[in-house]
Formats: structure tokens, C-alpha cells, sequence
């Protein structure tokens, strides 16, 4: 079975990561990949390359759009004729929808991954596609969403595909575990030692991810007083951004603030944590927390999209917006013995194994394309 993955882009966002692993899980022997990227791949683009994938671009420029995209597109499914057009994010699905109706060339699978935005934080182009993603949502063979909150809200909105299928994130276990070795490592690397209480929040600097609750509830926990540690990772997180700069000195937290930017070992990152914190007021299924469960470690996480029943009592989970709410719960995890955190991680663990394997994902995706050439 031949498929054309069409792509926004290429970088380190979880819509990206997530077309990394499912390519790197799929079955070669029965499903033939190439990817197309509507602007220049990143760092992406190059992890798949290096899975023997071929990945091409239609040249465009971020937030714009070419009708010279749609002619580039529509002769590529002329020419290698994919069964399955899959599509990641509102501009591909857009894209590609047009151009398969267009040729008569392939089924159509569009991949969402946002669960709820408002309206405001859409570039004029997104919004204006969403619209359009939604009036025709009726086209596609199917529509795959991944999570029930997402599946809620684009519902609201207007879509209503033939086929709507929630495919939650994977997980590979190999790649996220628990690694003494990196727990040492990297807090060697940050100065501090192994019994340090550290906290993790690992998230691009984003409206949604609300970076400034999450601070003051750093200095809530200074108030009282007590030594943690607080790494911060993720593009735009690092000490040239002013907003970050700003709210670390209104706070007076600098001490045992630690941004590292963008990083590309972040299993060994999460290994080094006792608990990752998750303060956003939107998302749908945040790859970090599923990560960081994977590596044993405990996560709090604000009730936002499918935050709480990915967590389901191996964590804490706190209303959005709530620094004083997110502090008490890094503590209440603080104040466990480390018999008691271990059991806890354990148990995250374990629930990713059982309900979010990377292996039970990508059959998903392998069972929902044959049934699709199938019909």
C-alpha cells in the first residue's frame, strides 16, 4: 500500500514527532511511505530521511499559501498515484483534500491534532482554513483525531466526517524508561545533586502552554521556603526571551530556575526529573506527559483536554490557570518518600504500557488504512 503523508512542517512539534513514529513503527513489507512538507523540512525532515523515507517539499513560506502548492501537489499524486493521501493539521488537510478530489487519486485521511484554541490565538489564514476544514469535513474516507476532548470540540465546530476515529499518541518504551545513568548525568550537567527535589516542564514557549502560571507557582513554593529545582526546556525557552527573563526577576525565582532551550535528549531530560509539570489551559493529548510517564517519573498536569484520564491517578491534576493549586500538588509529590514516588512512577509506567504503546498505536493506524483501501 503506497502513502503520501502530507505535512505543515517539519520541526520538533508533537504533530511532527507523531508522523516520526508512526513511520518508524509501520509495517515496510505491507505499506510504502514518502512525506511531503508544505514548507522546508527541519530537524524532522531529517529523522525521517534517516528511516529510508523519502521527504519532499512544496516550497512554501510559513503562514502563506500558493496556488502554484496545489498544481506542485496535484501532479506529485498524478505521478506516484498514493493509495492513501494522509494529511497532519488544517492546512494538509485542506491542501490535500483539494488536490485528491481534484486528480481522483487516492482515499483521504485527515490527522488532527489540536483540541481546543481560541479564536485569537489563530493566525488569520488558520482560521479561515479551519472554517473551510470544517464545512468540508464530509469529504474525507476519515478523519483521525487524538483525543476524546479534540473529537468534543471539532464536533462543536462543525465537523462531521463519515468516519471519526480518537488514535491517542504513542509511546516507545525503549526509548523512554527510567535511566539512572541520564538522572546523574544531566543533574551533574545543572550543579545539583541526586537527592535535589527537581521539577521538569518540558513545552515551546506558547500562549497555550501559560508558562506564567507555572512561574508563579515557582514562587509560591519559594515562599515556603523550600530547595527545589525547576528545569525549563523547549524552543523559545532560554534566557534571550524577555517574557521568560521578566517574570523570573518580577518573582525573584532566578536561583533554582535552570532553562536549557531546545534540546534534542529529552529521554535523558525527563530521566533527571521527580515530577514534569504541565501548566496549559489548552491541549489535546500533550506528548510530554505520555513521555514522562513512560520514564517512571510522576506528572501534575492542569484539567485541560485529555490530560486527567491520561494521568488517571498515577499523577495530579489541578484547574488551568491555578499557580497556588499546581504548587500544592508539586508539593503533596515532594513530601512522598521515595519508596512512594517510585511505586507512583511505577504505575505511570505501566498505564502507558498498557493503554498508549507505540506498538498498539501504529496497528491503529495499519488496521484503519487497510479497512479504508478495503471498502
Amino acid at each position: 500500500m503506497k502513502i503520501l503523508h502530507l505535512i505543515t512542517a517539519l520541526d520538533t512539534g508533537g504533530s511532527e514527532l507523531m508522523l516520526y513514529k508512526v513511520l518508524s513503527g509501520l509495517e515496510r513489507t505491507k505499506f510504502s511511505c514518502f512525506v511531503v512538507s508544505l514548507v522546508a523540512p527541519g530537524i524532522v525532515g531529517d529523522k525521517i530521511r534517516d528511516l529510508n523515507i523519502p521527504v519532499y517539499h512544496l516550497g512554501l513560506s510559513r503562514g502563506s499559501f500558493s496556488p502554484g502548492a496545489f498544481v506542485s501537489l496535484s501532479k506529485m499524486l498524478v505521478k506516484t498515484k498514493p493509495d492513501i493521501i494522509q494529511t497532519w493539521l488544517y492546512h494538509s488537510d485542506l491542501l490535500g483534500l483539494l488536490a485528491a478530489k481534484t486528480t481522483g487519486i487516492g482515499k483521504v485521511v485527515w490527522n488532527v491534532r489540536s483540541s481546543h484554541r481560541k479564536p485569537l490565538h489563530y493566525k488569520r489564514l488558520t482560521a479561515i482554513t479551519l472554517k473551510l476544514c470544517a464545512k468540508l469535513s464530509r469529504y474525507p474516507d476519515a478523519v483521525i483525531i487524538n483525543s476524546n476532548h479534540g473529537k468534543k470540540y471539532h464536533t462543536h465546530i462543525g465537523y462531521h466526517p463519515k468516519r471519526f476515529e480518537v488514535i491517542p499518541n504513542g509511546f516507545d518504551l525503549d526509548r523512554f524508561k527510567p535511566d539512572d545513568l541520564a538522572r546523574k548525568k544531566i543533574r551533574n550537567e545543572l550543579g545539583f545533586n541526586d537527592d535535589s527535589f527537581c521539577v521538569g516542564m518540558l513545552a515551546r514557549f506558547d500562549p497555550m502552554k501559560d508558562h506564567q502560571t507555572f512561574f508563579q507557582s515557582v514562587k509560591y513554593i519559594y515562599k515556603k521556603d523550600l530547595k527545589i529545582e525547576f528545569v525549563l526546556c523547549g524552543d523559545g525557552i532560554d534566557i534571550d526571551n524577555p517574557q521568560l527573563r521578566g517574570w523570573i526577576n518580577e518573582f525573584d525565582i532566578n536561583a533554582s530556575v535552570h532553562l536549557l532551550g531546545l534540546r534534542n535528549d529529552i529521554p535523558e531530560i525527563i530521566a533527571a526529573m521527580d515530577v514534569v509539570a504541565l501548566s496549559s489551559v489548552s491541549e489535546g493529548f500533550p506528548n510530554v506527559i505520555g513521555e514522562a510517564m513512560a520514564c517512571s517519573v510522576p506528572c501534575v498536569v492542569t484539567d485541560v483536554g485529555d490530560c486527567s484520564s491520561i494521568v488517571d491517578g498515577t499523577g495530579k491534576v489541578v484547574p488551568p490557570k491555578n499557580p497556588e493549586a499546581l504548587a500544592e500538588a508539586i508539593l503533596q509529590i515532594s513530601l512522598l518518600s521515595n519508596e512512594e514516588r517510585n511505586k507512583l512512577g511505577k504505575k505511570a509506567r505501566e498505564r502507558i504500557r498498557t493503554h498508549y504503546s507505540l506498538d498498539k498505536v501504529v496497528n491503529y493506524y495499519e488496521s484503519l488504512y487497510q479497512d479504508i483501501v478495503s471498502v
